[in-house]
């Protein structure tokens, strides 16, 4: 019996009354599990693409129990945000596969429903997601002096080695939020394109124009 945090980023129906679903945990990586009975109305509300839940499960890949961690308020919700829902799974289910006890992906993760939940600007949060994403995945893109000169203009000098300067930084100017945006829009349609992988919507589908 194994029981652990995981986002679900996947749902599919699965024979007459089942759930076939796929989740993403640091400590296992990605799973499929067979959620038997999930297509009940007492079961149904607890699978859904985009929250948080401690998953249990067994050796055979039935999922056994879960309890919501962290939802979001889909009903509220516009269809920019519902969008960046479908969008952060389509990423974690292509990209992620292996476990990693030291990822940063389920709080970085939650804290980017937390921002939507709260109908805050989100757009730092889902950058942040995007990096620690391509950081586990092995596709960490290049952020150095010269990168980020190009991306933001001259001025700007961070922490190659760590996110949190830049973080801070575009938190504070909507215009690098904007241009790095961009920049990592570019970043993932070129590693999906690599790994033959279409995205299906346009990134710029997420991002709600001012």
């Amino acid at each position: 019996m194994f029981k652990t945090p995981a986002i679900i980023t996947k749902v599919d129906n699965y024979k007459e009354n089942h759930l076939l679903i796929s989740v993403f945990s640091c400590e296992f990586g990605k799973k499929s599990l067979i959620v038997f009975g999930g297509k009940s109305k007492k079961k149904n509300t607890d699978f859904v693409k985009g929250i948080i839940s401690e998953i249990e499960f067994n050796k055979e890949n039935s999922c056994l129990n879960t309890n919501i961690i962290q939802s979001y308020n889909w009903f509220l919700f516009d269809k920019y945000r519902l969008k960046v829902i479908d969008y952060s799974c389509f990423l974690i289910n292509k990209l992620l596969f292996l476990e990693d006890k030291n990822s940063e992906i389920l709080n970085t993760y939650r804290g980017l429903l937390i921002s939507m939940n709260n109908n805050s600007n989100y757009l730092v949060d889902l950058i942040k997601l995007e990096l620690e994403i391509l950081k586990s995945s092995g596709y960490q893109p290049d952020l150095s002096d010269s990168v980020i000169k190009k991306i933001l203009g001259d001025g700007f000098l961070i922490n190659a080695n760590s996110y949190d300067e830049l973080l801070i930084l575009l938190k504070n100017d909507q215009d690098s939020q904007e241009a790095f945006s961009n920049f990592m829009e570019k970043v993932i349609v070129k590693v999906l394109n690599n790994l033959n992988i279409n995205l299906p919507f346009n990134r710029s589908e997420i991002i709600q124009k001012n």
